[in-house]
């Protein structure tokens, strides 16, 4: 009885863990190949290592958010309709400004479109960041869904991703307005107390 009890509760956990699925994806952008390597704005010059990390953004399906690498504003800018894959945090090395990460799990994926895009950035977070940048999104048929396959690559099934820029991230207009404001506010103050 113990037995059959514990027989059904193993099947019950084995078909909840493999309704949930994962995928697993290796990040890196140098053994891709094409390599991918992440450059400054405006040049043909690899970012330097040991200043910029990277993360791995994606989606389930096609998502479509593209970076103009002639536009710093694009370049610069947040993405929109990702998640960050947690763990993906990795330092841009080699001396070329590309990725050799970890192999990443990705939770929830049974098979499929998946869509990524990279970011790049000098500080703690993308966010905050003076110095940023985004690879605009590229969506692959399908990743590894068996942690003892061997692993997907960036470029494995569909386009690899693309190489792109980082560059000193501009305040939004409208940080730029208020900051206008606050002064014109200031001199109007200052003017009032003089007279």
């Amino acid at each position: 009885m113990k037995k059959s009890v514990f027989i059904a509760v193993l099947g019950v956990a084995a078909s909840v863990a493999t309704s949930y699925g994962q995928g697993y994806i290796v990040f890196d952008t140098y053994a891709t190949s094409p390599a991918t390597y992440v450059n400054s704005f405006g040049t043909t010059t690899a970012v330097q290592d040991g200043i910029y990390n990277a993360e791995l953004l994606y989606a389930f399906g096609t998502v479509l958010d593209p970076v103009t690498e002639s536009s710093l504003a694009s370049v610069t800018s947040d993405p929109t309709g990702l998640q960050v894959e947690a763990g993906s945090l990795a330092s841009l090395n080699n001396g070329n400004g590309s990725i050799q990460g970890p192999t990443l799990t990705i939770p929830g994926y049974t098979g499929g479109a998946i869509t990524f895009e990279m970011i790049a950035f000098n500080g703690s977070s993308y966010d905050t960041s003076t110095l940023r940048g985004r690879s605009g999104t590229f969506t692959m048929t399908g990743i590894q869904t068996s942690s003892g396959a061997p692993a997907s690559y960036f470029s494995d099934n569909g386009p690899g991703q693309p190489n792109f820029v980082v560059g000193l991230a501009t305040p939004e207009p409208t940080t730029l307005a208020l900051a206008g404001l606050g002064g014109l506010a200031s001199l109007v103050a200052l003017r009032r107390k003089q007279a």
